[in-house]
């Protein structure tokens, strides 16, 4: 293990997750659907605890959880602005919402590569988060076969 790969895939991580918050909170400007806003909510809650979990051992390590960039946060939103304005249906929001999943997926196993040297501890919460991602794309896509 190195401490710089931990850190990094801890890093990740908490941008990750602070991105997905992000997002949801955008699109839950927008959302009418209960059922689909409270599945939202709990997927938010737990990638706040995944950003939590990985800033504190960040912490431990010495170092301060890295925050997404304010250009990279802004051009989300502002994705997410124009998307709604056009289309706001639940099924739209479901695909919104799938495809961030599915960058998450695919942006922590490319660190969990870029990584390897990371501890087990990390490596474990990026795989646990990829698992909840999947998982989340399963329920978006249940929201996108009802249309």
């Amino acid at each position: 293990m190195t401490q710089k790969d931990e850190d990094d895939l801890l890093h990740e991580i908490c941008r990750n997750a602070s991105m997905g918050v992000e997002a949801i909170h955008e699109v839950l400007k927008d959302i009418y659907d209960e059922e689909f806003a409270y599945e939202l909510n709990v997927q938010a809650d737990k990638m706040q605890q995944f950003g939590r979990k990985a800033g504190m051992r960040l912490r431990e390590n010495g170092e301060e959880p890295a925050e997404p960039k304010p250009i990279s946060t802004a051009m989300l939103k502002t994705a997410i602005r124009m998307k709604t304005m056009v289309q706001n249906k639940t099924g739209d929001m479901a695909d919104l919402m799938y495809k961030g999943n599915d960058r998450g997926v695919r942006e922590l196993k490319h660190a969990i590569h870029k990584y390897k040297d990371a501890g087990i501890y990390a490596t474990e919460l990026a795989k646990e988060m990829i698992d909840f991602e999947e998982e989340n794309l399963q329920k978006m896509r249940s929201y996108l076969d009802e249309e």
